[in-house]
């Protein structure tokens, strides 16, 4: 074969890997509508659309309502509604793809070589598998588009006529698109400073010459970043507007740290405990990548990309949901030094021939075509049990059946029910978007709005069930409902066992996604009459089996009402949900869980260890250690016992189970000072238990009556 006929086949393949990594993008993209924030959008662009202007104050919710609010986000708001309101659902997955696909067009612009395809390939890839984790019809899918196309004019077209008006044009979409506008002057303002860098400051660069300087460049980012900066005033809010996310920035860095523990989006990626994991592992492969390629185009450092890699690599390292942004940087990076680097200096000499080259890179492009392909029908076989339809519901198009309250929501809807409603973090968007106005809601995810201090009183009603916390709320707000989620996340048991112990508060409505209590209003009075729910009397709802046929199901409808029912003393009835869930998955671990919790309490500790032992084979959760190790304590295996606390302890150091059953054991093999030992511990860590205090020391005191202890 010829030297011609290796490189058209390379070419060829190029291309070819090109097309199926594009393929694989809008497939990827395509995922099901799962996105919280999103019905928040929604609710938001019915709410302009229809009254024709953008309001400066919050007018969806019972608590901040009348409070100020820069909203940002509008115009992504108005367009999601009309295309929701005049296509479907589906086209907004639609949209999602088409922007996704833009992104990467012109990423692929950015950094296309045809001597270097394959490297082109494999990096898209990469990028694109950080990019998965934020594939949700968000703002943030157009802000990472402006983003790229600042990038691409800034770095191509800076000298062209048009490139002052798209730059203008862009920067005042983006601004009323999404908080990360202000990236458009950062970007050019990285860009000055490079500039006078290379000027000013002596560096041992091969470009930092006098004929590699752009003078009509460094002029043209002069006149360009003033005018960015105007464009951001461009917004409903104007100057006040544009400021905004700089405030929102410096808030939570400051007192409003605590969403970054409570929000997964806003969490580190990296940590002591995790760097040297597969997690983010893609998002990992681009860092060093990126920061190779500089050690290996050391002698020609593009100052610009180094500035924009060190700006963006700390902004990932601080946020989950910053990482795609890093992401298109890294890209960025490893093109231009790539390109700057020839491939006589990274292989011995033999294998420099052009056949040699052209035959790696077809095999090297095979092999991102075969990986791009095997997953690509790896993910399209994902998917999960639609209980409504006895149908496989597939993970891509339509409205996720396993993430939203549904059932609760219709139940609101379809009984046409009003009011305040106390309600979790997570159900606060979903909320406004399907029941708003007739419901106004406690708290939903515009964290900046609401503010660290009331977030902190929302989470001690939420996690603590604080019942002097809630009732002022009630009054102040004439709260007249709660709606408590158990979809993606279980109820904490506190909420629950307070607004059960309410004598002026009714259930209306339990099942395996929310559960809703009313207040005994008159407004409520008719509804409570009709759709009160009797615990006592609780039936199992059982579903066809024969339907269901040989094939696998998660029952996970049976546990979590069976995690409700147990929670709040209904044991019976839990076990027998439990039950019905075993028979449609004999190895399903959290009913066997809930089975071992419940024996646990009823001290029928033989019973208890059985289905935690089941539980810890199926599962193996922190739930289920627990459960083995009460089930161990209560038998008086003292050893087992002690070793489950402390799996316990390693998979979660701040769990205070783990602390107080340590102490106990401790305490009843007579051991007293490893006993307060663990008390101490769980006290410097701010955890109280004051029943379970009080036990460990009648232990240690029982103990010290029966057997006095020897001095030594």
């Amino acid at each position: 074969m010829t030297e011609r006929f290796w490189k058209n086949l390379s070419m060829v393949s190029g291309w070819l890997a090109i097309g199926v990594f594009f393929g694989l993008a809008v497939f990827v993209s395509s995922l099901e509508i799962k996105d919280l924030d999103l019905w928040l959008h929604l609710r938001m662009g019915h709410w302009i659309s229809h009254h024709w202007f953008v309001p400066d104050f919050d007018v969806l919710s019972c608590t901040i309502f009348g409070k100020p609010w820069v909203n940002h986000e509008w115009l992504f708001q108005v367009l999601v509604y009309q295309i929701q309101s005049h296509f479907g659902f589906d086209a907004l997955i639609t949209m999602q793809s088409l922007v996704v696909a833009l992104m990467f067009v012109v990423l692929l612009f950015l950094g296309y070589s045809k001597d270097n395809q394959w490297i082109t390939v494999f990096t898209l890839l990469m990028v694109l598998m950080v990019y998965q984790t934020r594939f949700t019809i968000r703002p943030d899918i157009f802000s990472l588009l402006f983003f790229v196309l600042n990038i691409y004019i800034l770095s191509l077209h800076i000298n062209q006529r048009w490139a002052m008006y798209a730059l203008v044009l862009l920067q005042i979409l983006w601004t009323n698109m999404h908080g990360f506008f202000f990236f458009g002057p950062l970007l050019v303002g990285l860009g000055l400073v490079a500039e006078f860098i290379k000027r000013r400051v002596p560096l041992p660069w091969e470009w930092n010459t006098t004929g590699r300087l752009n003078d009509e460049e460094y002029r043209k980012l002069k006149i360009v970043f003033p005018v960015l900066l105007l464009a951001c005033c461009v917004n409903p809010g104007t100057i006040h507007g544009a400021l905004y996310p700089l405030k929102v920035f410096f808030h939570l860095a400051q007192e409003n740290k605590i969403f970054f523990h409570h929000i997964l989006e806003l969490q580190k990626p990296v940590d002591a405990k995790t760097i040297f994991t597969d997690k983010y592992f893609h998002y990992k492969v681009l860092i060093i990548l990126s920061a190779v390629s500089f050690v290996f185009n050391r002698r020609k450092i593009d100052i610009s990309s180094l500035l924009i890699w060190i700006v963006f690599l700390l902004f990932s390292l601080a946020a989950i949901r910053n990482l795609i942004y890093f992401a298109v940087a890294a890209f960025l990076v490893i093109m231009v030094n790539v390109i700057s680097i020839s491939w006589e200096t990274l292989v011995p000499i033999r294998f420099t021939a052009p056949k040699f080259k052209f035959i790696t890179g077809i095999m090297c492009k095979a092999m991102i075509i075969g990986w791009m392909l095997n997953f690509g029908l790896q993910i399209s076989s994902n998917g999960y049990f639609d209980f409504d339809t006895f149908h496989r519901k597939s993970e891509f198009l339509g409205i996720s059946k396993r993430v939203y309250p549904y059932k609760a929501v219709d139940f609101l809807i379809r009984q046409k029910i009003n009011g305040n409603f106390f309600n979790d973090f997570n159900s606060g968007a979903y909320l406004l978007g399907r029941t708003s106005p007739h419901i106004k809601v406690f708290i939903d995810g515009r964290t900046e709005v609401y503010g660290a201090a009331f977030f902190q009183e929302y989470m001690k009603i939420w996690q603590e069930g604080q019942v002097k916390t809630f009732q002022s709320y009630e009054r102040k707000y004439h709260i007249t409902g709660a709606f408590l989620n158990n979809t993606r996340q279980q109820i904490p048991s506190a909420v629950l066992k307070m607004f059960y112990s309410f004598k002026n508060w009714t259930m209306v409505y339990l099942d395996e996604d929310a559960v809703i209590f009313l207040k005994q209003t008159p407004q409520n009075k008719a509804l409570i009459d009709r759709y009160a729910v009797d615990l006592k009397k609780w039936k199992v709802r059982p579903l066809d089996l024969l339907g269901l046929g040989t094939r696998p199901v998660d029952p996970y409808i049976f546990t979590n009402r069976a995690y409700i029912l147990e929670t709040l003393g209904f044991d019976d009835a839990a076990l027998l949900e439990c039950k019905e869930a075993l028979k449609f998955s004999a190895d399903y671990g959290p009913a066997y869980n809930i089975m071992g919790k419940i024996y646990n309490r009823k001290k029928d500790f033989k019973k208890a260890f059985e289905y935690c032992r089941l539980g810890a084979m199926y599962t193996g959760d922190l739930q289920t250690k627990i459960g083995l190790a009460q089930a161990y304590e209560g038998l008086r295996n003292f050893q087992g016992a002690l070793a489950q606390y402390q799996k316990v302890l390693d998979a979660s150091p701040r769990d205070v189970s783990g602390y107080f059953g340590k102490a106990r054991v401790y305490a009843q093999m007579g051991e007293e000072k490893k006993a307060l030992d663990m008390l101490q511990a769980a006290s410097k860590l701010g955890i109280e238990d004051k029943v379970d205090v009080q036990r460990i020391h009648d232990i240690i005191n029982d103990k010290k009556g029966a057997a006095p202890k020897k001095k030594h």
